[in-house]
């Protein structure tokens, strides 16, 4: 007996249709992978508020912390980067002051704040793009570039000794109104007693 006709083809794919099966997929596999790499580069860009808020409040709590006073070295500090000290009571007279650079790193795609010198650790502020750095005596800023977008960080800080001696010698010349005399001029109230001196005669 034979066999039915219904039965004798097996129902399988074709060569062809087996290629085209595979082509559609590789393609689709293609898109997606594309796709992928379009996102994550979209992500690596894109600056959560969140993050960089979060590394605003990381480096102002290192700044206080277990600090005494911090103040910016203006003489070590330019545009790549930021040197500052801290300074930290020990007993009643000893003071311990260890200095610190916010700078970018190496690789120059992240802030990063580390202690100066060889042995100085490190720590990992804000992965960036690049920024470049503005110090001025009792305040640093951070202006941060990237594509498209400029963000500044603000940080507020102890004025250097030095200043700030200026500033209380300032404001206690400013207090008792007694101007230096200009050169060759005498005193206030030596004018006043001439001018006395005079309209008696």
């Amino acid at each position: 007996m034979k066999p039915s006709r219904r039965f004798a083809r097996s129902k399988a794919f074709s060569l062809l249709e087996t290629m085209v099966a595979l082509l559609v997929t590789v393609i689709c596999l293609s898109l997606l992978s594309s796709s992928l790499k379009l996102f994550t580069l979209f992500e690596k860009d894109r600056h959560d508020p969140n993050e960089l808020v979060f590394s605003y409040v990381q480096f102002a709590k290192f700044l206080k912390k277990d600090s005494q006073r911090t103040y910016i070295d203006l003489e070590n500090s330019n545009p790549l980067k930021i040197m500052f000290i801290k300074e930290e009571k020990k007993g009643e007279e000893k003071i311990d002051k260890a200095g610190y650079v916010l700078e970018m790193d190496n690789g120059g795609n992240n802030l990063r704040v580390r202690r100066s010198g060889p042995d100085g650790g490190n720590m990992t502020l804000l992965p960036i793009w690049g920024a470049t750095f503005t110090a001025r005596d009792g305040l640093m800023e951070v202006h941060i570039n990237e594509k498209g977008k400029r963000s500044i960080l603000y940080f507020k800080v102890d004025k250097a000794p030095e200043k700030e001696k200026e500033a209380e010698k300032k404001t206690e010349d400013q207090k008792t109104g007694q101007a230096k005399p200009a050169k060759g001029e005498r005193p206030a109230d030596q004018r006043a007693a001439a001018s006395n001196d005079n309209s008696a005669d």
